[in-house]
């Protein structure tokens, strides 16, 4: 736990109006300031920088608008996770608000694999396709920005992942990578967005005479797509995931509205990162990973909402059946791994794996063993995966330290596909393993606990709960605050759930709090009269009745 100055934390308490506590934790994620602690603690849009901001922008509106002035078609290219289909479902829905024939186009994960290909632009070409614009892909596709010129095509580049050596010869490229490092955060999603506020700016400039553009609803949209690609909700991204989280509450699109009902989120007051994390996201990202995405993406573009419902009723039956594929590919995986391996990385390839769950377990296996991961499905002479790494080892420059023996690769620091001849496993295992022993310093394979204060139990049953609440949204780069308390006395003790979980009721100075460890069963016989626990908020739903409380995450004997 870094120590924060207790003076500084007073003074910081007392210009934002929160206890020193709250106060500290605001220090701790670099708000040392009253003013840059007051736009964390009250994001607005007013504060997202101007769309001109970003490299191409102009050139991109430009040229879209002068699709619009000629009544040309648009299609619209994204990739099948959500953030893809999000993006996709935004300029869509934009594009038809204002009276443009859009073409939606989403490649089929294991017909077509990801980004922009040759076969599909011809598709659109033969529709009469003039002008594509890309969402969450297409930064690393020279060869099909090539193709599109040669039939024609104006390609137009949004994406939001890492930079190649070169940039493909599109009409523009829009993607935060090439941008302040306040952008770079960005989801394709959020990058979406952008490219609508850059043509309602410019529309308005122009004295625009045709429906109002109203962007407010769509942050729906970009909340669920920058939470699913678990990008860190920090800055820009804290602004509209914030606000798109309001939206999903009352959600506007009666796609989104189906999907909140069949996950049973039933409070239209209340919706989290988390929720929409575990519950709204693996469901819009089942139909990709299976394999047509287009299920996904007739939810979040219909106007129906009967049709919504059963679209929503088969994303749920498509994730049951991904689960039940991730579990299987799991505990395969589990069972390849040699535990008498030192080696800092897990590579893994198989054939019967398919590359549409190999990324989910791959998460799991980096997160049990701290060790970045790659899986891999062997199939058509190719092996194609996804890798996830963990915090601290940046997967996408490490790949990218071995680009000469895949075919092609892409993501972020902390997931990644790829694509590569099987025969050069061997050698991508051993380079991949050697960049991670060069990289990866042995204190970040040892998982840490990060509390962020030590309170009593009075603290916890004060304030402190509506404190935390306005840190929120909680993910990637804002974590959910765990808080430390020491000698609390045992009342009570049991493990429940099959002995899985640990049931608790502990005292302090006269207060009691009623609390559960998930999977902290096997603790129970080692624990004393006296103990000292690590909590976080926990927030549950029953028949609409939000409550909140807490649940302990680590808990150790205190003699």
């Amino acid at each position: 736990m870094a120590r924060v100055d207790s003076g500084a934390a007073d003074e910081l308490a007392r210009a934002v109006g929160l206890s020193p506590v709250a106060a500290g934790m605001l220090i701790r994620r670099g708000y040392t300031d009253a003013d840059s602690a007051q736009a964390f603690l009250n994001p607005s849009l007013k504060d997202l920088p101007n769309p001109r901001a970003f490299t191409d922008m102009d050139r991109a509106v430009n040229r879209i608008l002068a699709a619009v002035d000629q009544k040309e078609p648009i299609a619209v290219y994204g990739d099948y996770d959500a953030d893809g289909l999000t993006a996709t479902a935004l300029l869509c829905t934009m594009f038809r608000n204002m009276g443009i024939t859009t073409v939606p186009y989403i490649p089929h994960r294991l017909e077509e694999g990801y980004g922009l290909n040759e076969k599909a632009l011809e598709k659109l070409a033969q529709q009469g396709i003039k002008l594509v614009v890309t969402v969450d892909c297409g930064v690393s596709d020279h060869a099909a920005v090539e193709a599109a010129r040669r039939l024609g095509m104006s390609i137009i580049v949004t994406d939001h992942h890492q930079l190649p050596p070169s940039l493909p010869r599109a009409d523009a490229v829009v993607n935060p990578q090439r941008d302040g490092r306040n952008l770079r955060i960005l989801s394709g999603v959020g990058v979406a967005f952008f490219i609508a506020g850059g043509i309602r700016q410019a529309l308005r400039e122009r004295g625009w005479s045709g429906p109002e553009i109203n962007l407010a609803p769509l942050l729906s949209l970009v909340a669920l797509g920058t939470v699913a690609d678990v990008m860190p909700l920090t800055g820009v991204n804290r602004i509209l995931v914030t606000m798109g989280l309001k939206h999903l509450a009352s959600p506007p699109l009666p796609g989104l509205a189906a999907l909140k009902k069949s996950t049973a989120v039933e409070s239209e007051k209340h919706m989290t990162a988390r929720e929409v994390a575990f519950r709204l996201a693996p469901r819009l990202n089942a139909a990709g990973r299976m394999g047509s995405p287009q299920p996904g993406l007739d939810l979040l573009l219909t106007d129906a909402q009967d049709q919504a419902d059963v679209l929503a009723a088969e994303l749920e039956s498509l994730n049951r059946e991904r689960r039940r594929m991730q579990a299987e590919t799991f505990k395969q995986a589990m069972g390849m791994i040699d535990p008498d391996d030192n080696g800092r990385t897990i590579v893994l390839a198989r054939e019967g794996w398919s590359r549409g769950v190999v990324g989910l377990a791959a998460s799991k296996l980096a997160e049990l063993y701290r060790r970045p991961c790659i899986l891999l499905a062997l199939e058509d002479g190719m092996a194609i995966g996804s890798g996830r790494s963990i915090s601290g080892f940046n997967l996408f420059a490490a790949l990218s330290q071995c680009r000469d023996l895949m075919v092609r690769f892409g993501g972020h620091e902390q997931a990644a596909g790829l694509t590569l001849d099987p025969q050069n496993l061997p050698d991508l295992v051993k380079a991949f393993e050697e960049v991670a022993q060069r990289e990866i310093d042995e204190s970040i394979l040892i998982p840490i606990l990060d509390i962020e204060a030590e309170v009593t139990l009075d603290d916890l049953q004060g304030g402190i709960m509506a404190e935390l609440a306005r840190l929120a949204p909680f993910g990637t780069g804002n974590p959910e605050p765990v808080l430390a308390l020491r000698n609390m006395q045992v009342v009570n003790a049991c493990a429940v759930g099959g002995q899985s979980h640990l049931k608790l009721c502990l005292s302090q100075n006269g207060r009691t709090l009623e609390t559960i460890g998930f999977g902290l069963g096997d603790v129970l016989p080692e624990l004393g009269p006296r103990v000292r626990v690590a909590v976080t908020r926990h927030t549950s739903q029953y028949r609409g009745r939000v409550s909140h409380g807490w649940k302990v995450v680590d808990i150790q004997r205190e003699d």
